[in-house]
């Protein structure tokens, strides 16, 4: 169930989204998303404009002018903007969520899934080109395969792909029999 926040990150992300692509179409839908990551990254390892940009008591007009200071010469306008609505509207606390949405929807839009690969050894890229190009060929869409290592899974994969988690791991199958075990 979507909380009242996501939802209304939702709605400002897809409204980006459709202004990005009325816009300039798919190359600054994808200069957008760059830029948004970009800025919620920088807010994120500056703690200092993190606070300034979340206290109740600087003015909207300083908080302005530092954001179009730090990041007019270097994103689009059409991201400026956006700051700018979300400073307006008291709502830059939902950037990071908002970011969430639009990847979401404009890899929906450029029909590519995302999917996380969580192996127990580092896998090598000729392996990950292989699973890949498999996962490609299956779904149909583009694939956007982030790879992850945790030795704790012993052996094996686990694959998510949206809601579906597919546990080929020695891990997973052990506690699949300890599961079994103990309800016997």
């Amino acid at each position: 169930m979507k909380t009242e926040l996501a939802t209304v990150a939702n709605q400002y992300a897809q409204a980006i989204l459709e202004l990005a692509f009325k816009q300039g179409g798919e190359p600054l839908a994808d200069k957008v998303l760059s830029e948004l990551t970009a800025i919620n990254k920088i807010i994120l390892h500056t703690p200092d404009m993190e606070t300034v940009l979340q206290h109740p008591a600087i003015e909207s007009k300083k908080k302005r002018q530092l954001l179009t200071n730090t990041f007019e010469t270097i994103v689009a306008d059409l991201t400026i903007r956006v700051l700018e609505l979300l400073l307006d509207k008291r709502r830059l606390n939902l950037l990071p969520q908002i970011e969430t949405a639009y990847h979401h929807m404009l890899n929906e839009k450029k029909n590519i899934v995302s999917a996380s690969l969580t192996c127990a050894d580092k896998l090598d890229d000729a392996a990950i080109a292989n699973i890949k190009a498999r996962l490609t060929e299956h779904l149909g869409k583009r694939l956007e395969l982030d790879v992850k290592v945790d030795p704790s899974l012993i052996g094996g994969v686990v694959l998510r792909l949206g809601d579906q988690v597919i546990d080929g791991s020695i891990k997973g199958k052990l506690q699949s029999l300890e599961r079994v075990l103990m309800s016997v």
